[in-house]
């Protein structure tokens, strides 16, 4: 039996982590070590985890002497599992019991495998997130860390975490470029909603009209081309596409191209490849209409998805 690891980062998580701890050991596949890094808690965080450290032989606690931060904190604690596959966790969900033993028996050959989650603020009224398991896809979003199995022979490579970008981008994005990644079709785990999440922090849609994407799109879009980490990011994935991932190659290769041709060019392919790189259904004529807007309508809605977080 191939045995798994589950690694989770803390910071002031006491409110939630007993039953995320608890959802992780009552998995029905066997969970070989519980690593849990916590990154300078002030709360009640370490006491809780003491707890469970104490009654249970596989759940390991490390503190960091200084703040790391989700992405290095992350990093730090993966290199550290001994299992044959890594699970990544976060300190507030909560792990449907089969989560594991569905993702072991999934992943095959694969790096990674995901799965579809459920959020809300109670798990009465949470709704399934629908999401695309595609490369192209995950130019312009991520598969999140939390619906991650991984093998110990990738998510321990160095190379595989660029530190500009968040932790769990990246892994998907050398999923795609290594051996490839593989979802359960179905919801695993209740993500959390709640005022004091991470991820809520670092990236939200803002809601607006309908118009101004549409008005502003352009110039946002623009923006985002200067930025540094866009030119860093798409540049990498340019460098190390070509045959095997053409469309992935040729997308690249247009959003890093500043003339008006590309971009209409880009918003072609936007259009036409819509099923894997429109974020929902473009259902009829206004769906066909977003997915070629697509490019300015992500640079209009997205925020701090390129920012630089090694900084």
């Amino acid at each position: 039996m191939k045995t798994v690891s589950v690694v989770m980062c803390t910071y002031n998580g006491e409110k939630y982590i007993r039953e995320q701890i608890d959802s992780i050991l009552n998995q029905t596949y066997p969970i070989y070590e519980l690593i849990i890094q916590d990154d300078c808690s002030t709360d009640g965080t370490v006491s809780i985890i003491n707890e469970y450290v104490n009654k249970f032989s596989n759940v390991q606690l490390y503190i960091n002497e200084k703040n790391l931060g989700f992405n290095t904190n992350f990093e730090s604690v993966a290199m550290k599992a001994h299992g044959d596959f890594v699970a990544i966790s976060d300190q507030d969900d909560v792990w449907f019991p089969k989560k594991i033993e569905k993702q072991v028996s999934s992943i095959g050959e694969h790096d990674i495998c995901c799965s579809l989650y459920v959020r809300g603020k109670c798990l009465d009224e949470a709704n399934i997130l629908q999401m695309k398991f595609c490369f192209e896809r995950q130019l312009f979003s991520s598969i999140l860390g939390h619906t991650m199995l991984c093998r110990r022979s990738f998510i321990q490579k160095k190379e595989n975490w660029l530190p500009s970008i968040w932790y769990d981008w990246s892994l998907a994005l050398h999923g795609y470029l290594n051996n490839g990644v593989v979802a359960v079709n179905e919801p695993l785990n209740w993500h959390r909603e709640h005022s004091g999440e991470i991820s809520k922090s670092f990236c939200h849609e803002k809601k607006t009209n309908i118009i101004s994407p549409y008005i502003f799109g352009y110039s946002k879009y623009r923006k985002w081309q200067q930025n540094g980490n866009w030119r860093f990011i798409y540049s990498y994935l340019y460098k190390h596409t070509s045959e095997r991932h053409s469309l992935v190659h040729t997308i690249c290769s247009l959003l890093l191209k500043e003339d008006f041709v590309s971009l209409v060019r880009l918003c072609c392919i936007c259009l036409k490849y819509r099923e894997k790189i429109y974020p929902s259904k473009p259902n009829g004529i206004i769906g066909m209409i977003r997915a070629f807007f697509y490019p300015m309508l992500h640079g209009f809605f997205i925020e701090n998805l390129y920012v630089d977080w090694s900084k």
